[in-house]
């Protein structure tokens, strides 16, 4: 009997070690402070790279790929296994080539041509404007 508790008791400790042990393991948590802008830059790189993905899965486009020759799933592919300064880069490159987006720019471009040549005698559109000679 003296050996039956000598081995229950063994037992009974070696599980209570093993418990503490893997308890305080999980329990240890690794902390940082994370910035707003971190955390906002992150989300966004989720987000342009979900964007891509959703472009790349529309019917003209997948025409397109093919056309030129990619299997849409190996580009599906290629786009998972870039990096997030990759597909930044390529979100300004997309924003930059967006014709006619800056629609409040082209407007005040076209209007200070026009002023301009109202200005040199070219043309009379503006009333408030006086020629030069």
């Amino acid at each position: 009997m003296g050996l039956f508790n000598l081995t229950k008791t063994g037992i009974a400790v070696v599980l209570c070690a093993q418990l503490v042990l893997a308890t305080t393991a999980v329990t240890m948590a690794q902390a940082e402070m994370l910035g707003t802008d971190v955390a906002i830059s992150k989300y966004a790189q989720h987000q342009d790279r979900a964007f891509l993905m959703d472009e790349l899965q529309r019917a003209d486009i997948q025409a397109e790929i093919t056309r030129l020759g990619v299997d849409p799933a190996e580009a599906e592919a290629r786009l998972a296994a870039l990096t997030d300064a990759e597909v930044a880069s390529i979100m300004v490159q997309m924003e930059k080539d967006n014709v006619g987006a800056d629609i409040v720019g082209t407007l005040f471009t076209i209007f200070v041509i026009l002023l301009v040549t109202d200005i040199l005698c070219l043309t009379r559109i503006f009333n408030f404007t006086r020629c030069v000679r």
